[in-house]
């Protein structure tokens, strides 16, 4: 996770959305956990609770946050549950003296994790409470090898790659080759481990400029030992790392190899779906990807996918979730990856990745399914009530555009709840009466790497998108601003 600017920040990427829907829209409680410790918690807090514009009160009592004084690249079950810290020792214990005193108010209690995860699986049973994610024992279904598996199973096309992954690098030398006689000049090498998000397991391998001197027609072990010379020409995803370093991953994890598909139209649709307390496999929305480091790396969606796909999307995306099923997972979310590609006046849909988690959609879509009090169409869209016409109400649609990287070294130093304030103030600002607007969120990271990110709510794609810039120019336009003082006014313990 280090490898990603503000990493360590994600925790904090659920707080509005949890708001919204645990405290704004059913009146719950909700204790939030982060860590490292949350920038203008009080402010943000406030921002949320005024999202609605109601007068939110007591309900501010309501929510909680418990952050840590820890900003290292450790899972945040790994900071929580740590044994030698006495300030994780002091989140524990707020966390049982709220699950006690909401049990014994007969409240429905439940732990909300973003993926699955042994350690907080054990932590629910001590607590007495249920987990929300699929159980840890099926991580191994969102494996490279597993998914194109399951895609296949579940009649879902995918790009022609390895049947099996390999775990040496003359194996891989050997599936490319394999990859060559059939007549592919660029793949893609895909580690064959689940916790390689953002495609930071992904090596690019494009052959064309040195096809003429493999020699298709040289026999195996000859076309094998050219590519052992070509193979560390690859482009990495993960540029902090050098060849050596991802070769000697590859016994710990495998690879496999895939068509790398590079069409000029090539779209990346996600769809995410949950599998619910009652084994019953549900959509939840559809997006278009937004895709950084060579295609590879989520930055940011727009939803929903387009209309031209969004129906098989969502088919192949259901067919995935009861194969899951099928395979012993009981609940929690998941996600499917795709790439589009035009053949003539359609489009083709290939199954890239399974995500047995959550998603970096999730945020995005619960903050503005809560806030605008709806859940998405049987075709995949969100549609509010708006002012009556002609005798009869009308239905309008909603789309949004989300980025969790409205990045520029010019915003170091700011703080959320200047942030808070600009939008706030300015035209952008979300206005529930008209259901459309911008809403922020991952706020802290600003004031150290200049990053956060925001939900661009509009009518339509192209009112979403202007939304989305003027944004940027606000953001801009703060940074231009003198400031004084430490960038980061909080401690490092």
């Amino acid at each position: 996770m280090r490898r990603l600017t503000g990493a360590a920040y994600f925790p904090e990427r659920l707080l509005g959305s949890a708001i919204i829907d645990t405290v704004c829209r059913s009146e719950g409680d909700l204790l939030y956990v982060a860590a490292p410790r949350m920038l203008d918690a009080d402010e943000q807090v406030g921002y949320y609770l005024g999202l609605l514009g109601a007068d939110c009160g007591e309900a501010r009592d309501r929510v909680r946050i418990v952050s840590l004084d820890d900003a290292g690249s450790r899972w945040l079950s790994e900071k929580v549950l740590d044994a030698e810290n006495p300030q994780a020792a002091q989140v524990r214990a707020a966390i049982r003296a709220f699950v006690s005193d909401r049990q014994r108010a007969g409240a429905d209690v439940r732990l909300c994790y973003f993926e699955p995860s042994a350690p907080l699986e054990r932590y629910a049973r001590e607590l007495g409470v249920p987990g929300d994610q699929p159980h840890s024992s099926r991580i191994p279904l969102g494996s490279k090898h597993a998914g194109r598996r399951l895609f296949t199973e579940a009649g879902v096309p995918v790009p022609a790659g390895s049947p099996a992954p390999r775990d040496t690098l003359d194996g891989l030398a050997e599936e490319v080759a394999r990859m060559v006689r059939e007549g592919h000049r660029a793949v893609i090498v895909k580690r064959d481990d689940p916790t390689s998000g953002a495609g930071l397991g992904n090596a690019l391998l494009d052959l064309d400029d040195v096809a003429p001197s493999l020699g298709a027609d040289a026999d195996d072990d000859t076309l094998v030992r050219r590519l052992l010379d070509v193979l560390p020409r690859a482009t990495l995803v993960d540029t902090k790392i050098a060849w050596d370093d991802y070769v000697r991953t590859l016994e710990r994890t495998g690879a496999v190899v895939e068509e790398w598909i590079q069409d000029d139209a090539l779209c990346s649709p996600s769809f995410q779906g949950r599998i619910t307390d009652a084994a019953e496999v549900e959509a939840v929305s559809t997006h278009d990807q937004v895709l950084a480091n060579h295609g590879q790396s989520y930055v940011g969606c727009r939803f929903p996918a387009s209309a031209e796909y969004r129906h098989t999307l969502i088919d192949y995306g259901l067919r995935i979730g009861r194969a899951l099923r099928d395979r012993g997972v009981e609940r929690g979310d998941y996600g499917v990856d795709f790439l589009a590609r035009r053949t003539g006046d359609s489009w083709q849909l290939l199954g890239c990745e399974i995500n047995l988690r959550s998603t970096g959609t999730k945020h995005a879509f619960g903050m503005v399914t809560g806030l605008l009090g709806t859940r998405a169409t049987q075709d995949g869209r969100l549609v509010v009530s708006g002012p009556a016409s002609n005798g009869g109400p009308r239905e309008h649609e909603r789309v949004y555009e989300a980025s969790d990287s409205i990045m520029d070294p010019r915003y170091t130093g700011l703080r959320p709840a200047q942030l808070i304030r600009a939008v706030t103030r300015s035209p952008l600002g979300y206005d529930p009466e008209r259901a459309t607007g911008v809403v922020l969120h991952m706020m802290s990271p600003v004031a150290e790497v200049g990053k956060f990110g925001a939900v661009c709510v509009g009518a339509d794609r192209t009112e979403a998108a202007s939304l989305m810039q003027r944004l940027r120019e606000l953001a801009d336009s703060l940074a231009a601003e003198p400031r004084q003082g430490s960038p980061v006014g909080r401690s490092r313990r």
